[in-house]
């Protein structure tokens, strides 16, 4: 909790004044283990998911200041990802599946982008949103 949503929530306290300022928009990162309660990451998954409660507050009240806040939940091939299917085989086996699109994303390319439009002026309507990047892994039941 103390790295995902204390983070989130005191950095943007002390941001704020400059997004302000400037219009800023905020994106978070949360989780598919939240959107579909994943096994094995009950802690994670309330941190993730405690994430997107911030934003839609944020969202909700800063809005009249000009900021704009929303959440990605992205499924990319990383260090972390590889470090928890070495940690936990049992619940990567169980929760980190092949998205339909047959790869996991790309960090740089396939999430970093879509984070560059959202902080764009071309997406400042767009508040309160979470946007799954993770390859159609959505679409499950």
């Amino acid at each position: 909790m103390y790295s995902g949503l204390y983070a989130a929530f005191y950095y943007m306290k002390a941001c704020y004044p400059y997004l302000k300022e400037t219009k800023g928009s905020i994106i978070n990162f949360a989780s598919g283990a939240g959107l579909f309660g994943n096994y094995g990451q009950c802690a994670y998954a309330a941190a993730k998911e405690g994430i997107r409660g911030l934003s839609r507050v944020a969202a909700t009240e800063w809005a009249k200041d000009g900021i704009n806040t929303n959440v990605v939940c992205p499924l990319a091939w990383t260090s972390q990802l590889e470090k928890f299917s070495t940690a936990y085989p049992e619940a990567f086996k169980a929760n980190v599946k092949m998205p339909p699109a047959g790869h996991f994303g790309d960090s740089e390319t396939e999430i970093g982008r879509v984070c560059v439009q959202l902080a764009s002026p071309d997406f400042k309507y767009m508040n309160g949103e979470t946007l799954t990047l993770e390859g159609g892994m959505g679409l499950r039941p």
